[in-house]
Formats: structure tokens, sequence, C-alpha cells
């Protein structure tokens, strides 16, 4: 089991670009430690607000890789 944790910052217009226009289904964020992190977008559905996303997370990924969890940690 792996653990990254990571900051997140993205306007509610920034998504709707990323999402909705460019059909992006993936981003990639730096995390702490300095590895770089695919998410799917839709794991991040629930931590969206009218304002976007923002926040400190932690990602929790099984030995393989695999997505196991996503919590937010504190608003930034």
């Amino acid at each position: 089991m792996y653990e990254f944790n990571f900051a997140l910052i993205f306007t509610s217009a920034e998504l709707e670009r990323k999402y909705y226009k460019e059909g992006l289904s993936h981003i990639v964020v730096k995390a702490d430690n300095g590895l770089r992190v695919q998410i799917p977008l839709r794991r991040l559905v629930p931590f969206i607000s009218g304002q976007g996303i923002r926040g400190r997370f932690k990602l929790i990924t099984d030995a393989q890789y695999r997505f196991m969890s996503l919590q937010k940690l504190q608003d930034i």
C-alpha cells in the first residue's frame, strides 16, 4: 500500500475546460515526495464545489498502484 499527499487547486472554470471541453479523463499531480501521480477526474467529483476544487489530499493505492481511496485532509 502506498500513500501520496498533494495539494490541488482548480477553479470551476478550469475543471469545466479540462473535463468537458478538452475531454480529459485524468489529471497528473506532483505528490509531496516528488513523484507524479495520475488520478482519474471522476475520483475528484465528491470534492468539487461551485468554486471548483481546493485542498490537500491523500491518495492511497495498493501495491500495484491501483486506486484504493482518496480523502481530503484540509482546505487551503
